[in-house]
């Protein structure tokens, strides 16, 4: 290394690895909660990069650690409002598996809550948290978008996962919905296709804070009238749509493609004897598979449950508890799949 170059840093490890850096800090101490395939690929580099770790600054850390971090904040709640089949294969169990790899990799453990199992109360609820010594927790989806939830949030480091919530407002983190329509309208104008049908779900749009139509609108402002198709729902409104209504608005308005977030729609497109794209394409906007044979964007969901677990503990690290005063919102980028329905 050139003396007048700065020192590699383990940021820079991180970048070439691909790891966070706390990931990368805590392999290079040897955590026991690190995988030997982690902990082989992060001294590779920092030997590659000629990293050498400055003994001053590690015992700092040390001490500064085992002052403030008491050893009871070693466990986050994972807050449910239903219970969790961990055998499914869906969004909700990819945010949870993408966040518990996560936190087990910074040295936490990931407790399941369920917030609605029969017989709990707020009370009982708060108890738990802190008979657990859960100083952390991860908020999912509620039942309903845009949802309020009520429990003590004054000793806690709070994010919700997926979606944000109305009330309180606290950090989060989800799919970043706006970029998905965006992708996905680029990529299938570029195919050549023009009467673009919008099919997503009223519910669907709200837990994304109306992402997806405000940019679909957007989009269909710059084409021409001839090309526009009215969406299959507005989005204010309530109650999802029918297979009678799908056919309706697919027989009325002939959309070349039909936009959804939902799989149920593939469902009814096979009913109604629709094959994509023969018939009409067809692209999902939140796909949990990378592989699909589907068209569409891959949603990251664990990437998702993982940002959660970030943001939870860079709050606990830091002593920063309550419901914030500026809360922050981070999203992530979805994939395009290229699949067999465009």
């Amino acid at each position: 290394m050139n003396p007048k170059e700065p020192a590699p840093s383990q940021n820079q490890i991180a970048r070439l690895t691909g790891f966070s850096r706390p990931t990368v800090s805590r392999a290079l101490a040897n955590h026991p909660l690190i995988s030997e395939a982690t902990k082989a690929t992060v001294n590779a580099a920092a030997k590659k990069l000629g990293y050498r770790a400055n003994p001053l600054i590690s015992t700092l850390t040390a001490q500064i650690r085992k002052s403030r971090i008491s050893p009871t904040v070693s466990t986050l709640g994972y807050i449910t409002s239903f219970p969790l089949q961990l055998e499914e294969h869906n969004h909700w169990t990819e945010f949870y598996h993408g966040a518990r790899e996560h936190a087990h990799e910074l040295g936490y453990n990931l407790d399941i809550i369920w917030r609605r199992e029969p017989g709990m109360t707020i009370r009982k609820f708060n108890k738990i948290l802190q008979s657990r010594g859960i100083q952390g927790v991860i908020i999912t989806p509620l039942p309903d978008a845009l949802g309020h939830i009520a429990m003590d949030f004054s000793r806690l480091a709070a994010v919700t996962v997926g979606y944000p919530l109305a009330k309180p407002h606290i950090h989060h983190c989800s799919g970043w919905h706006l970029q998905f329509m965006a992708l996905a309208l680029r990529k299938i104008v570029r195919k050549g296709y023009h009467r673009i049908g919008y099919a997503i779900f009223p519910d669907a749009d709200r837990y994304a804070s109306f992402s997806y139509s405000s940019r679909f609108l957007l989009y269909q402002s710059t084409i021409p009238a001839k090309q526009r198709v009215p969406m299959l729902v507005h989005p204010q409104e309530k109650r999802p749509p029918t297979i009678q209504k799908f056919k309706s608005w697919y027989e009325n308005y002939r959309p070349e493609v039909v936009l959804c977030t939902s799989y149920v729609v593939e469902e009814w497109m096979a009913e109604l004897g629709l094959k994509a794209p023969k018939d009409v394409a067809y692209a999902n906007l939140s796909l949990i598979d990378k592989k699909s044979s589907v068209s569409g964007i891959f949603e990251r969901a664990r990437k998702v449950g993982a940002c959660a677990v970030d943001l939870v503990v860079e709050q606990i690290q830091q002593n920063i508890l309550g419901v914030p005063d500026i809360p922050k919102s981070i999203h992530i980028e979805g994939e395009w799949v290229e699949g067999k329905t465009l």
